[in-house]
Order: structure tokens, then C-alpha cells, then sequence
């Protein structure tokens, strides 16, 4: 199997893998929003996350397969798919920097959402460098690696938009226990 073909597989892989992310956060919203009171601000923006990202990625990799099915050179297909990715990434983080709200969100979630801001704009970076031939010579690797960072972010937020609930649910059983065994010992 030649490069530029490992390539396509690569691409077609996550078109697939995006668009099941993007249902499976649907199916978990649309059980979650049973109780409309539940929804915070956290679990819309993970969603929105999640459909955006996942959807946006698909749609960017079935965009350079269809320019290399237009015959393009592939360097040059590499280039304009970083050239939108960057742009893409840098849309994802204002999004997200806006959206953003830190009075509810524990030190640690904060850390952790600053250094995804960081790979985030590394990211940026790289598809940065990998347009203009800088380092990389317009090349799939950091196109690939753009994806990889995009999968990630959605499976962190996938992760937390399906775990939120369960922890949720135990800390109030917890509050409880606490609290019957206090009246207990009164």
C-alpha cells in the first residue's frame, strides 16, 4: 500500500469516527434532557463541542479526499487542509473562550481546560507552520496530528458529558446518606 493511500484510510477513518462521536453525544443529550432542569451551561457547551468538532472534522476530511479525488497534488491538498484546520482550531477556541464560565468549575477542570487551550493553539501553530512549508513541507503528519488533537478534545467532552450525570447522582446519594446518618445520631 502506497503513502498517499494509508493517507485516504487514515482520512476515511475519521470522517467515521467523528459522525459516531457526533451520535453518540445526540443519543446522550436526548437522554439527559429528560430533565430540563438538570442542563447546566457545562453540559450544552461539551455538546456543542462535540457536534461542532466532530462534524467540522468530517467534513474537512471528506473535503481533502475529494480534492485528491480532483487529482490535486497531495502536498498542496495537505496545505489548504491545514490552511482551513488552523483557521477552524482558532474558530473552536474563541467559541470556547467565550463560553467558557470558571466561578462553578473546580482548580483542577480549570487547569485542565487551560492546557487544552494551549494544545489547542499549538495546534494552530503547526497547521500554521505546515501551510507556509516552515519546519513541515506541507505534509499530512501535522494535518493528521491536527485530527488527532480535535478526537481527543471530543472524547474528553464526550467523557465528561456522559459522566456528569453518574457523578452527580452519587454525590447526592452521599448528601443523603450523611445527612440520615446525622439525624441518626441526634
Amino acid at each position: 500500500m502506497d503513502n498517499l493511500s494509508a493517507q485516504i484510510d487514515q482520512l476515511l477513518a475519521i470522517i467515521e469516527i467523528s459522525i459516531v462521536l457526533a451520535g453518540f453525544a445526540a443519543m446522550v443529550a436526548t437522554f439527559q434532557s429528560r430533565k430540563m432542569e438538570g442542563i447546566s451551561r457545562g453540559h450544552v457547551v461539551s455538546l456543542a463541542m462535540i457536534v461542532y468538532i466532530s462534524l467540522f472534522s468530517a467534513l474537512l476530511a471528506a473535503f481533502s479526499l475529494t480534492l485528491l479525488n480532483f487529482r490535486i497534488e497531495a502536498s498542496y491538498v495537505w496545505s489548504i487542509s491545514s490552511c482551513l484546520m488552523g483557521v477552524a482550531t482558532t474558530g473552536f477556541i474563541v467559541y470556547l473562550w467565550k463560553k467558557r464560565h470558571f466561578k462553578f468549575v473546580s482548580t483542577i477542570m480549570r487547569i485542565t481546560y487551560y492546557g487544552l487551550f494551549v494544545i489547542a493553539s499549538s495546534v494552530v501553530v503547526i497547521s500554521t507552520l505546515n501551510v507556509a512549508g516552515i519546519i513541515f513541507e506541507r505534509e499530512f503528519g501535522p494535518y493528521f496530528l491536527a485530527y488527532i488533537c480535535n478526537l481527543f478534545f471530543v472524547g474528553f467532552a464526550f467523557a465528561r458529558l456522559l459522566m456528569r450525570p453518574l457523578w452527580k447522582a452519587v454525590e447526592t446519594k452521599e448528601v443523603s446518606v450523611e445527612h440520615r446518618g446525622r439525624a441518626k445520631n441526634r
